[in-house]
């Protein structure tokens, strides 16, 4: 934020330069986040729904149903575990495959299945997807 000497000697001395700047760049953040939540919800909605169509040939479904096989979703430590791995396949899922190849998308892979691991909301769902599928 800047600051700006008023020469008024009655004033406090200072005044901003942009007084809504600073709030405008975290209300986009949290629209940001928003959207980014909303998007993995309805992807998430979308895996439920082939969940219920035993018959699906969806990669998605098939890599959530390998994952709920191999795990004790029973076990926080494990359940956890399953919870990321199945981010990390959904967002692969949703990259373009030269940017899920390279090393900047592996990391940004790595940190939204990590992010969405420890999201309250999208853990509840995908947990709840992956005992379904067990």
């Amino acid at each position: 934020m800047s600051v700006k000497k008023t020469s008024s000697p009655l004033s406090s001395g200072a005044e901003s330069l942009d007084p809504l700047g600073g709030k405008d760049e975290l209300q986009r953040g949290g629209k940001i986040d928003k959207n980014f939540e909303a998007a993995l919800a309805e992807a998430a909605g979308q895996l439920e729904q082939a969940g219920a169509n035993e018959k699906s040939d969806n990669p998605t479904r098939s890599a959530f149903q390998q994952i709920a096989s191999n795990s004790n979703l029973d076990s926080p430590e494990d359940a956890l575990s399953a919870v990321r791995e199945s981010a990390q396949s959904l967002v692969n899922s949703r990259l373009k495959e030269d940017v899920r190849d390279s090393e900047q998308g592996k990391k940004i892979s790595e940190d939204l299945s990590n992010y969405i691991s420890k999201d309250p909301f999208m853990h509840r769902k995908i947990l709840n997807i992956l005992q379904r599928l067990k």
